[in-house]
């Protein structure tokens, strides 16, 4: 599963919880669409570096990197590829 596939999959299932991952788009507003909300985030955050090795510093917890899905796999592929 690629990276945009497996971020939307986790806030689906264990944020959202829901089954499909139809229910959300990729640019809905994540944060200032009450989709996700402060522990959620932190969990999130939790999951991806558990998930792809990367360490997310306090000032990459900025608003614009978990703004959308797409910018939120934008963000993972990055930490990924200056991580490897």
């Amino acid at each position: 599963m690629d990276v945009q596939s497996t971020i939307k999959q986790y806030i689906v299932t264990e944020i959202m919880h829901e089954l499909d991952q139809n229910v959300l788009d990729n640019e809905a507003a994540l944060i200032e669409g009450g989709i996700i909300d402060s522990m959620n985030l932190i969990k999130l955050v939790l999951f991806i570096e558990e998930k792809y090795g990367v360490a997310i510093t306090d000032e990459e917890l900025d608003i614009d990197n978990f703004m959308t899905v797409n910018a939120l796999t934008k963000f993972v592929n990055k930490k990924i590829k200056s991580a490897g």
